[in-house]
């Protein structure tokens, strides 16, 4: 029997809408989201961010019951890192329910994320 392999999964401006904030509804910024979300913008060509993907992969397996973990490439989705102000790639903002979205950026290690997930998300 093979084991359940989660990972970070790559959305579209349309899914960040449904799931993170629906920004063509509202201006100021609400999560709609019940569980903390991470999530990473990205570029294929871009050699920190595929250094940085297992360690979200990791994440994603590591906490699939507590945290969502998503990937936005900035060059086939360009709507979102732009309203985030995203200049450089990689960048993870982390939102959860009731607080202000966090930014980081640059790729973080394995113990750099989990830090942040347990400061942010109090996991």
């Amino acid at each position: 029997m093979a084991h359940e392999v989660s990972s970070a999964e790559v959305i579209s401006t349309e899914k960040f809408k449904d799931e993170i904030f629906d920004f063509t509804q509202s201006n100021d910024f609400e999560f709609k989201g019940t569980k903390p979300v991470i999530l990473n913008f990205f570029a294929v060509w871009c050699g920190p961010c595929r250094n940085f993907a297992p360690v979200l992969d990791e994440a994603a397996t590591e906490y699939k019951d507590q945290i969502k973990v998503f990937k936005i490439d900035i060059d086939t989705d360009p709507e979102v890192p732009a309203m985030f102000g995203v200049q450089s790639v990689p960048t993870t903002i982390f939102f959860a329910p009731g607080q202000d979205p966090a930014l980081a950026m640059g790729g973080m290690g394995h113990e750099g994320l989990k830090k942040a997930i347990a400061d942010l998300f109090q996991l």
